[in-house]
């Protein structure tokens, strides 16, 4: 069995990247993916990653719809099988990445402006949590279970999601990223 690199060579990244496959597909989708090379069939990375065909087709078909890969399909004349051929859309990869984390930034930077204006009570039990004016109006109880609302101090909140946006926006900037992109480099996976 072939040795699967486990740590990306290129731009920094390129971990980012492998963090973002990891996540989305887990840690066989990434050794699949990794597995392929320039190019493979379902068979060739049987063999390499010594998974069962059924899972490896599971994890192609999910790393596809995420557009991580794309295929070619070729039709055997003889017994009118098809073959698929796999390879990493690396740049699709890279778009898709990078989209999402600037949704996921958009969705931070919301939730703070939510936040920093607002002060909010949470249910005792654990049950709610709510703005003032909404807890007001249920004389501050909870209208799950009437326990008494207490007040929630959400700075630890604020300033962990301050430095979330911060991390990613560190990702986003970062200047071999935007190389890779204005450049149409393709990442090596």
């Amino acid at each position: 069995m072939r040795k699967i690199p486990r740590s990306p060579k290129g731009p920094e990244f390129i971990k980012y990247l492998h963090e973002f496959v990891s996540e989305s597909i887990g840690e066989k989708g990434l050794n699949v993916l990794l597995s392929m090379g320039d190019g493979a069939t379902d068979e060739i990375i049987e063999q390499k990653t010594k998974y069962k065909i059924a899972e490896i087709r599971s994890l192609l078909n999910h790393l596809h719809s995420y557009g991580f890969v794309e295929y070619t399909r070729e039709k055997n004349m003889q017994n009118g099988w098809f073959t698929y051929t796999w390879k990493s859309n690396r740049d699709r990869s890279m778009q898709n990445f990078l989209m999402i984390k600037k949704k996921e930034v958009e969705k931070l930077r919301n939730g703070v402006a939510t936040e920093e204006g607002a002060v909010f009570y949470k249910c005792t039990k654990g049950c709610s949590r709510m703005n003032f004016d909404f807890a007001m109006e249920h004389k501050f109880r909870c209208p799950t279970c009437t326990k008494d609302l207490k007040y929630l101090d959400n700075k630890d909140e604020l300033k962990r999601a301050e430095i979330r946006i911060k991390a990613i926006q560190k990702i986003l900037e970062s200047k071999s990223a935007l190389a890779t992109i204005e450049n149409g480099f393709s990442p090596k996976f």
